[in-house]
């Protein structure tokens, strides 16, 4: 696992070397030429302090070899004759312009300066590797407060990046000692810039799972409340049926007692629908679907249902629309749409489904010869487990919450209005279409 400490600390490390090591290497290449420059403005003078010099003085006292150390000393007529030199084993060849000049000479670089005074020629070398060892010197000199620079710098970015990260390892150890049901916002006040937009994140997903789980906890509450009722009645039918010991009596507690088992068998399924379809973060298996296709089977599932009803279950000329999507969560949203036009249609009536393309929007339609919806409830019988006050037919108040679910994962829009020109109510699910397909989810 990679550690932001380490990385910041192995990048400013090197960066930091690096920068100190060119900014070492230019000192001391500027040290060094600094250097030159004084040797060479010292060869200058002594050159100046000899050119009026008593010969004779020179050789006697020796004063050139003595007190020039590593200077070479060689003044000339301006024949080219040799008139003095301070060291025999040093002698050099005449300098033929004036001047600063680098010779190599026996296998040796020098570095010479030659001074034409009058009838003399004061001619001042010195040797380069004198030069060179005396300026490595004076630059690696300089160069020792970049040595102790380093280290002390590294210990400035190691402590730096550790308090630096100290607000991140505060807000790590706050999230770590939490309860696991403790969704409280993390406290974002005192926290660098960096850390903010991270912690506001953070907090955001902390409050949309709060609200998913109470979510979740209300949705458990109220399916064991709905359970309840429907078990409640098939439990005292199946004791009313064991008490009884007429064949007649005993048949006709069973009536009511299938009745029950339908409707709590209804509940379960509609409930594990809307769990999975909860449980689910998007939909499953997103492929291309003939949404007409989707109205037949639905139709033709649930016409045994119509028959036994005495309703007209059919479907109204319709285009075929190819949605992108998932295949099974279509069938269910149709299914339920389907089934509550069914439940809410008294006998003799008529439900119908129609699929066309109007537009640039696929348009699937359940229009049904029930009692309809009051437009005041039509906005809350999306909600889970709400059934209107006037409602009498029995139902769990899932169905239309699992189609508004379905809905959304496919970003379709539904839209409740009065069906014409009988009373009942018209159920449309419409999705956008671009290039020929509808926007999949």
């Amino acid at each position: 696992m990679t550690s932001i400490r380490q990385r910041l600390l192995l990048g400013l490390l090197v960066g930091l070397s690096l920068v100190l090591g060119i900014a070492g290497y230019a000192t001391y290449r500027q040290a060094r030429a600094e250097v030159n420059a004084l040797f060479d403005y010292q060869l200058q003078q002594a050159a100046l302090a000899l050119r009026r010099q008593n010969l004779l003085a020179l050789a006697i006292s020796g004063e050139a070899g003595e007190g020039e150390g590593d200077l070479l000393v060689q003044i000339w007529d301006r024949g080219g004759g040799l008139l003095y030199v301070s060291r025999q084993d040093w002698e050099l060849p005449f300098a033929t312009q004036p001047g600063f000049a680098d010779l190599l000479w026996r296998d040796q670089r020098w570095r010479l300066f030659a001074l034409y005074a009058g009838h003399r020629i004061v001619q001042v070398a010195q040797p380069a590797r004198v030069r060179l060892r005396m300026s490595a010197d004076i630059a690696l000199r300089n160069l020792a407060p970049f040595l102790l620079l380093l280290p002390s710098m590294a210990l400035v970015i190691w402590f730096g990046v550790g308090a630096g990260l100290r607000p991140l390892h505060r807000v790590a150890s706050e999230i770590q000692q939490r309860r696991p049901g403790a969704l409280e916002p993390v406290a974002a006040e005192r926290l660098p810039a960096e850390i903010t937009p991270l912690v506001h994140a953070l907090n955001d997903l902390l409050a949309r799972l709060a609200h998913t789980l109470d979510a979740q906890r209300q949705f458990i509450a109220d399916a064991a409340h709905e359970l309840r009722t429907p078990l409640t009645a098939v439990r005292l039918q199946a004791e009313m049926a064991q008490r009884a010991t007429d064949p007649a009596e005993r048949a006709e507690t069973l009536d009511p007692l299938r009745a029950g088992l339908v409707r709590a068998s209804h509940l379960v399924e509609q409930l594990l629908a809307m769990a999975r379809l909860d449980a689910a973060p998007a939909t499953g298996s997103v492929e291309p679907v003939d949404l007409l296709e989707i109205a037949k089977r639905v139709i033709a599932e649930f016409a045994p249902i119509a028959d036994d009803r005495n309703l007209d279950l059919g479907l109204l000329p319709s285009t075929a629309v190819t949605v992108v999507g998932d295949p099974g969560e279509l069938r269910t949203l149709l299914g339920n749409l389907v089934d509550n036009a069914l439940r809410y249609t008294p006998a003799g009536g008529q439900v119908d489904v129609q699929v066309q393309r109007i537009g640039e929007e696929a348009v699937l339609t359940v229009s049904d010869t029930g009692p309809g919806i009051p437009a005041a409830e039509r906005v809350r019988v999306f909600d889970r487990f709400y059934r209107g006050a006037d409602t009498v037919a029995p139902g769990s108040g899932l169905g239309l919450a699992i189609v508004q679910r379905i809905a959304d994962r496919h970003r379709a829009s539904i839209r409740l209005e009065d069906a014409e020109p009988s009373r009942g109510l018209r159920v449309i699910v419409q999705w956008p279409i671009i290039a020929g397909r509808v926007i999949p989810p």
